[in-house]
């Protein structure tokens, strides 16, 4: 009889190790899957790339300072971009932009200067420009030098600056620097104009505070005034040299700087092909 009881005594504490044993087993091995398990979700972690959400802040960033100058330099020779009421591309007037699309084609050199004849007694050229030397002799041989330029091209570059056709090259206008351009044959012509007219223009004083970058979207945000340098303006005889303004539709001067009461308006550009980019519309951040 002892011996049967010590037969099972030994029997149960072998079952009593097997058990355990799978017990530990199975607590190790579940500890292993689980610390295998963690480590590969770290290292997936480390090695997957980090989403940016939302814009990425560019503004200091030199990858991008290039193309960041040269958005906002097109922006920044224009006044009319810097309304409290905003401004969208698609709702600019065709004046505005055979203004800018001339004087881009200017800046890359695309413009040829030229001289014409004056009418024999007068002292104008094509009955429309001014001579380059006004006292001259009027039955004297004179000129004036005019700049042109083909019709075609600044069609190419509306579409190149506001992704769109909407520009009409069938009419005069006064470009920036005050001349008339006029139509003749497949080029306008630009020269200056025979009657005294006001001279000077609201130059833009304004400076990037910060860049962002989402998708094929760049937007630029500056902050700054508008110095008003037209000669009906100058001849105010007010008693102050300087004339600023906050905005371009504003009708209050004032006469100190100060930083903390300037704008910021927001610059929207966007590109279908992430090379070349395109103006999109501008608006005040209310701040």
């Amino acid at each position: 009889m002892a011996d049967i009881d010590v037969k099972e005594e030994k029997s149960n504490n072998v079952f009593k190790y097997i058990v355990l044993f799978i017990l530990f087993l199975g607590i190790g091995v579940g500890l292993g899957i689980f610390g295998a398990k963690k480590y590969l979700d770290n290292k997936k972690s480390e090695d997957e790339p980090i989403i940016q959400q939302g814009p990425e802040d560019i503004t200091d960033v030199d990858e991008y300072k290039q193309l960041v100058n040269k958005l906002h330099g097109f922006v920044n020779q224009y006044s009319l971009f810097y309304s409290t009421k905003g401004l969208e591309a698609s709702k600019m007037s065709n004046l505005d932009r055979l203004v800018i699309v001339y004087d881009y084609a200017k800046s890359n050199a695309k413009t040829v200067e030229d001289k014409l004849t004056a009418v024999l007694g007068t002292k104008n050229c094509l009955d429309r420009f001014a001579l380059d030397d006004p006292s001259a002799n009027a039955w004297n041989t004179n000129y004036c030098t005019v700049n042109k330029v083909d019709i075609k091209l600044l069609q190419e570059y509306n579409k190149n600056l506001f992704n769109d056709d909407l520009i009409n090259t069938n009419v005069e206008f006064i470009n920036s620097e005050g001349k008339l351009c006029i139509i003749k044959e497949t080029s306008y012509v630009c020269g200056n104009r025979k009657d005294a007219v006001d001279t000077g223009k609201l130059e833009v004083k304004f400076d990037i505070v910060k860049v962002t970058k989402d998708e094929g979207t760049i937007v630029i945000y500056d902050k700054g005034y508008l110095l008003d340098n037209r000669t009906s303006t100058i001849m105010l005889n007010d008693g102050h040299d300087k004339h600023y303004l906050h905005s371009a539709d504003s009708n209050e001067f004032y006469y100190e700087l100060k930083s903390a009461d300037n704008l910021t308006f927001k610059h929207t550009f966007i590109t279908t092909d992430r090379v070349n980019y395109y103006y999109v519309s501008t608006e005040l951040v209310k701040e």
